[in-house]
């Protein structure tokens, strides 16, 4: 166990878990990290199943796997397959991720799954797609797109019932940081657990050279939004909102002592967590912060500079009482062939 010592709290990083062994199946994983609770105790984890020959393993030519848990992460079924990026991948127009997942009250998951060209790295990006299954993963629907935007959707969650899902408008035909005026960050909304969405708002946060990002509504109902700065790794753009999306605040940075590249954001027990790859990709970088705006020192949980630590997090409840975060990431077994890894957190105080 790694203990992190901060003023008022410490943070447990328990050891790393192998929870996908692509290296004994000649297999990589990139993206597809999503995550979500449709009920209490059940988990639906979801990994990619991709090359490791094209790109050195670093692409997402492939389709999506997942596994269900009944205890709430501690154990997990047997791999199940995605239909949608089955079928994607059979019909060789497009390759399917599903970065981001939600769960809503009535238990109905949403799989907010990216559609990009077949043969490339992971861009261009065609529009996003969205897949619901109201059983815990054993049938999926139709894919529907979320939205009339191409582009790569970089968080989703759930607040008072209703849906917010972050995209980066932007299809990629360029850099996948904004190049063009109409690259812009967009909030899109559903109230019906996924089968529709509407356009909430463009996000008043600067996009020029900007992409990725995290967003999370804290304890007080605000919604922060977070950014990476491809000119700037260490100052991470954040914006937030009092009222739910419809009216911002100014724009403004957080300092980060070891930059950050692909932001994640989670809250538990009144701490923020941030963790992602750090500046010029020189390890996994984890940082904790009071308020969500000024962060430690950083830690380093992962040295590995190969293309990895793709991750997300969950808040879940421990068994041995209160939360923990698990974090699912990638890292690499060979060049930029990944396997993925779970580790838990804890706030003790």
């Amino acid at each position: 166990m790694t203990e992190i010592k901060r003023e008022g709290y410490t943070i447990a990083l328990d050891e790393p878990i192998l929870y996908v062994d692509n290296e004994s199946r000649g297999r990589s994983g990139h993206m597809t990290h999503a995550m979500a609770v449709w009920a209490p105790g059940k988990l639906i984890d979801f990994n990619s199943n991709c090359t490791a020959k094209r790109h050195h393993g670093h692409s997402t030519f492939g389709w999506v796997e997942y596994r269900t848990s009944e205890d709430g992460g501690e154990t997990f079924s047997a791999v199940k397959e995605l239909p949608f990026s089955v079928q994607s991948f059979v019909d060789g127009l497009h390759v399917i991720s599903v970065e981001k997942a939600v769960a809503c009250e009535d238990g109905t998951i949403a799989a907010i799954c990216l559609q990009n060209e077949a043969t490339t790295l992971c861009q261009p990006w065609d529009l996003p797609m969205v897949v619901t299954s109201t059983d815990g993963g054993e049938s999926w629907s139709e894919a529907v797109p979320l939205c009339d935007y191409k582009g790569r959707v970089y968080d989703a969650c759930t607040y008072d019932g209703v849906i917010y899902v972050l995209e980066f408008c932007n299809d990629g035909t360029g850099h996948f940081c904004g190049e063009k005026e109409e690259h812009v960050y967009r909030i899109f909304t559903s109230s019906d657990s996924g089968r529709t969405f509407s356009e909430l708002c463009v996000v008043p946060i600067p996009s020029m050279g900007r992409g990725y990002g995290s967003m999370l509504f804290d304890s007080e109902g605000r919604l922060h939004i977070y950014a990476y700065n491809v000119n700037d790794e260490r100052h991470m753009d954040h914006i937030v909102s009092e009222d739910g999306g419809r009216t911002w605040g100014r724009p403004d940075t957080c300092y980060l002592a070891h930059g950050i590249r692909n932001p994640q954001t989670a809250l538990i027990d009144g701490v923020y967590i941030l963790h992602g790859r750090a500046e010029n990709c020189t390890g996994f970088v984890l940082y904790t912060s009071k308020d969500g705006f000024v962060w430690d020192e950083g830690t380093y949980i992962g040295d590995n500079t190969n293309y990895c630590y793709y991750s997300n997090n969950i808040v879940l409840k421990d068994p041995a009482g209160g939360n923990r975060l698990l974090i699912q990431y990638s890292e690499s077994y060979f060049s930029e062939c990944v396997n993925v890894y779970h580790r838990w957190l804890r706030v003790i105080r």
